[in-house]
């Protein structure tokens, strides 16, 4: 078949790589010290994870999120983005003077198929159950999930969704009983992350450069079943991570080591790196980012957060549809949202 471009997938040939309210790097060091770290701040004693913030509807944060979606609507509509195929979520780090976190939405409740950012998802899963002592540090998985957020593996994400909930791929399981026993392990993300009142979420699949067969086929249930994910959502679990409400000081340094991105450094061309690279030119100096990309079939995603020089601190998402090969989509509205924290 014709290539295409997938997150997760190296080149080859053929296969490319309800808390809401309203109210009025790549290079082998950076590879080896991300994983050396992971090992060594999941084997530390923890602290516990913070109490949930409370987010709150911004009328300032919405109006936002409406500019910068019609600016890009009526920039890159002639490429073929439209107004269904454009949503984005901004929650600001800072309190309010009520402790709330103010946020912005435009169009923060559609859902998409969620592509490589379900893979913040399973590492979030993974920080809670081992500061929990559900699940036992194994340096292999360690590995493995690593692997899942500064590379973006496809390969990798398969063994830590199988480690975190205990099941396998492999041909259809022709027991019924069994079969139901298979499909509950499967969900044990979507349960946790149920359990703390997300709604939209379905974090269930692997990720795949080509396709899944057997078991992992039929659990799609003919698409119905598919990863999909809405910016609202995603924007609060990167809020949750950055502000130790997933996991305590431990576990969250764990996360933002592997999420954080050297917007200095040199990207391959569609690679995890390169998706946070685009971003320097939008972004005012000294600003750093930490992030997880997903791009598969027509759908090029980014969930972020951002610390500017002044202070400023926010937890942008962007999920579109229809123009992944854009590449200058994202970053325009990640600038335009920048520059109103900048000039707070």
């Amino acid at each position: 078949g014709a290539p295409q471009t997938v997150s997760g997938c190296r080149r080859t040939a053929n296969v490319w790589p309800s808390r809401f309210r309203d109210s009025n790097a790549r290079s082998p060091p950076l590879r080896r010290s991300a994983g050396l770290l992971l090992g060594a701040i999941l084997l530390a004693a923890p602290l516990p994870a913070a109490p949930p913030s409370t987010i709150v509807s911004s009328p300032d944060l919405d109006a936002l999120a409406e500019k910068v979606a019609g600016e890009a609507l009526a920039e890159f509509g002639a490429a073929g983005l439209k107004e269904d195929g454009l949503s984005i979520t901004m929650i600001d780090l800072t309190p309010d003077v009520n402790g709330d976190l103010p946020s912005g939405n435009f169009r923060g409740d559609a859902t998409y198929y969620s592509a490589s950012v379900v893979k913040l998802y399973y590492l979030a899963y993974y920080a809670a159950q081992k500061e929990s002592g559900r699940l036992k540090e194994d340096a292999e998985v360690a590995r493995a999930g690593k692997d899942m957020i500064v590379e973006s593996s496809n390969d990798a994400t398969g063994f830590v969704v199988d480690a975190i909930t205990g099941t396998t791929s492999g041909p259809p399981i022709e027991s019924a009983r069994e079969w139901q026993k298979w499909k509950e392990r499967r969900n044990a993300v979507n349960r946790y992350f149920r359990a703390r009142g997300y709604k939209d979420a379905n974090v269930n699949q692997k990720t795949f450069c080509e396709d899944a067969y057997g078991r992992e086929q039929l659990f799609r249930e003919g698409g119905k079943n598919r990863n999909r994910l809405t910016s609202r959502e995603t924007a609060r679990l990167v809020q949750e991570i950055a502000m130790l409400e997933v996991a305590g000081q431990s576990g969250t340094a764990a996360m933002l080591q592997l999420l954080h991105r050297d917007l200095s450094a040199k990207a391959d061309p569609d690679s995890e790196l390169e998706f946070a690279v685009s971003l320097k030119e939008y972004l005012p100096e000294g600003s750093s980012v930490w992030s997880k990309a997903g791009w598969a079939y027509d759908v090029r995603h980014l969930a972020a957060r951002v610390a500017l020089a002044n202070g400023a601190d926010f937890a942008l998402v962007v999920f579109t549809k229809g123009v992944k090969d854009e590449k200058r989509l994202i970053p325009r509205i990640f600038g335009g949202v920048a520059a109103h924290f900048r000039a707070k």
